[in-house]
């Protein structure tokens, strides 16, 4: 019933203008053929055709002007005949010029009028099938508030004291909402029937220091923002969102803005799982390092087991003489656990390597690392009588990341420049070097003196299962680009065929959080 009445409503509504416009036309008509006064009656019509242009349709306009132009003739010709020339003929010229226009311009407007409805339309339609969630809200109390201000940095002081925070928040209840999309209510879990508040909501869509970013940016003028936020439930469960507000020109007095929440549950969880595969297969190159290195790996571990058999034989002889010497007991003694000790942290320093941790951000010493990962290829490159060279720069400021991924990465880099080597006569070299670059950077080389990487394969050497050796697995400079990448970084290469090759991993340095140390 409630909508059948919407229907008859904008019908009745015509059927009663055209009724009001005939019956105008009826009285204009026996008043211009009946009346003795000498005026131009005739451009009364005019209020005719207005009134069908009020209908919106242009089959109404184009009859009335049609109607009320046949009219204004039959009136004059009625009363003055077909060859009476004069002041007469003037007015019916005017008045048919007067409806003529009026005419055009009421078809104009109705075409105007019906662009205006299509394009509306178009609008609501797409506001109300979208899946993305859309809500417009009123901002003109924001930009006076704003205006009253004056520059002021919102991210800033929503970043340096709790008292900004406050600022933020009173600002945001002078959002006012306009509409929200059904996918926003499927969003919001509200109902159509149920009234959103724009405040309330925008507190759960947004935190104040993504607000206050908004807010900057609304404030320089820009035309949109977008960053991502979490939708806080009622349950305590958390929606990661992809937050979108589009901003009104400064010189718009509308005021409107729109938000665009897309809902990335699904693409967070393929990055999670992503992370995790790759993880994994970081994990799988590192142990298949590891089964390269279990000749060194073997031999370094036995080294300090064979001294503890030594000392500890020797402590027996020396306990076993008639006359114990204590002393050198106590020597063997220290020697033995010192050996012990050196033992088992070769034993800690390949399981941390190898193991399937989950990916630590924290704040690292690249010399560190460098040595750490020396430690565990030493070894394998004094066996293929390498010359490995270490050139660190003093105080060099620290990086964020992961220990065991950036000692992948070296370990990887070295392994594969000794193996480059191993075609090479005498000399072998290997330098590694760490140093600030001028964009403020650590830059981390590994370079070789071996026989270079041809153009073919230095375009293809960082895609994966892409190997120069026969028993490689083609992935391990691909996960270390990967890696040096996930951590803002960047590994490239440089090589001449019979010049060696040199590798560059570029991080960004942590200056600020260093020099606050």
């Amino acid at each position: 019933m409630r909508r059948g009445g919407q229907r008859s409503g904008p019908a009745a509504n015509r059927n009663a203008l055209l009724a009001t416009a005939l019956l105008l036309t009826v009285a204009i008509f026996l008043f211009d053929t009946i009346s003795p006064l000498e005026g131009a009656v005739a451009v009364l019509y005019v209020v005719v055709v207005l009134l069908a242009a009020r209908t919106g349709r242009r089959r109404d306009i184009v009859m009335a002007a049609g109607g009320t132009l046949l009219l204004t003739l039959i009136a004059y010709f009625e009363t003055h005949g077909f060859r009476s020339v004069g002041s007469a003929t003037f007015r019916a010229m005017v008045s048919l010029s007067a409806i003529g226009i009026t005419a055009v311009l009421a078809l104009q407007g109705c075409a105007a009028t019906s662009a205006l409805m299509r394009s509306e339309g178009r609008y609501r339609r797409m506001f109300n099938t979208s899946r993305i969630g859309v809500i417009e809200e009123d901002w003109r109390g924001i930009r006076a508030a704003l205006h009253g201000l004056g520059s002021v940095s919102w991210h800033d002081l929503a970043t340096t004291h709790d008292g900004a925070l406050q600022e933020v928040r009173s600002i945001r209840t002078l959002v006012r909402m306009i509409d929200v999309n059904p996918a926003m209510l499927g969003i919001l879990n509200r109902s159509a029937t149920k009234p959103v508040d724009a405040s309330a909501e925008n507190l759960r869509i947004v935190g104040d220091r993504i607000f206050a970013e908004t807010l900057d940016a609304f404030a320089r003028g820009e035309p949109f923002f977008e960053g991502e936020s979490e939708l806080l439930h009622a349950d305590g469960s958390r929606t990661p969102l992809l937050y979108t507000v589009t901003f009104p020109p400064a010189d718009d007095p509308d005021g409107s803005v729109l938000i665009f929440l897309v809902d990335i549950t699904e693409r967070r969880q393929a990055q999670d799982a992503l992370l995790a595969a790759q993880a994994g297969l970081a994990h799988a190159a590192r142990t298949a390092t590891l089964g390269e290195l279990s000749a060194s790996i073997a031999h370094e571990v036995n080294q300090p087991l064979m001294a503890v058999v030594t000392n500890g034989e020797a402590g027996l002889r020396w306990l076993r003489r008639a006359s114990p010497d204590l002393a050198e007991v106590d020597q063997a003694l220290s020697r033995i656990v010192a050996e012990g000790n050196r033992a088992s942290q070769i034993v800690a320093r390949i399981r941390s390597f190898v193991k399937k941790a989950p990916l630590q951000q924290e704040l690292l010493n690249m010399t560190t690392i460098i040595d750490e990962s020396v430690l565990i290829v030493e070894r394998e490159l004094l066996a293929a009588q390498v010359d490995l060279t270490i050139d660190i720069a003093p105080d060099l400021p620290p990086v964020r990341g992961d220990r065991i991924q950036f000692q992948q990465i070296m370990v990887n880099l070295m392994i594969n420049a000794g193996q480059a080597l191993a075609v090479r006569d005498e000399p072998r070299l290997i330098r590694v070097s760490a140093s600030l670059d001028e964009g403020g950077r650590i830059a981390v080389i590994v370079a070789d003196n071996g026989p270079g990487i041809g153009p073919a394969e230095l375009s293809r050497l960082f895609e994966p299962f892409f190997t120069t050796r026969e028993q490689g697995m083609g992935m391990g400079l691909a996960i270390c680009r990967t890696t040096a990448e996930a951590h803002g970084g960047r590994l490239s290469v440089e090589s001449r065929p019979g010049e060696g090759a040199v590798f560059r991993l570029s991080l960004p340095a942590v200056i600020q959080e260093h020099a606050a140390a």
